[in-house]
């Protein structure tokens, strides 16, 4: 999803945008944690803040981290829960990232998912297109 040193807003929307695409960047972002301890311990960082931005209608879904990308779900109970939290998380300054590309489905009456990308290399603090 990084081309060059930006997030690509057109592959980082098809990925967050398809359930399976979602899924299978998702796992290899997970596998690539498993084999190297510096993703584990950035996944660890991360999912900390992202679980300090949670209001009460809101979960932390699932959050993994590479080297220079970290991508996951927020899953809400309200209409404007993962909006708060995207608020929330981009304050919080023991996790800096430098490009956020959300996505956002409603499932149902006041639920949603929200689907998350986001570069933590200040190197890569662009979106291209």
């Amino acid at each position: 999803m990084l081309s060059g040193n930006a997030l690509s807003m057109a592959e980082a929307e098809t990925v967050l945008r398809s359930r399976a695409g979602f899924e299978t960047a998702l796992q290899q972002f997970e596998q690539d944690a498993a084999r190297h301890q510096d993703a584990q311990d950035l996944s660890t960082l991360y999912r900390a803040a992202a679980t300090r931005a949670l209001g009460g209608d809101v979960a932390l879904a699932s959050l993994s981290c590479g080297y220079s990308l970290c991508m996951g779900e927020i899953r809400s109970r309200s209409d404007t829960g993962f909006r708060d939290w995207v608020r929330a998380f981009g304050k919080d300054g023991d996790a800096p990232h430098y490009a956020l590309i959300t996505a956002e489905y409603v499932l149902g009456k006041e639920q949603s998912v929200g689907r998350f990308v986001f570069s933590i290399d200040p190197a890569a603090n662009g979106i291209s297109q």
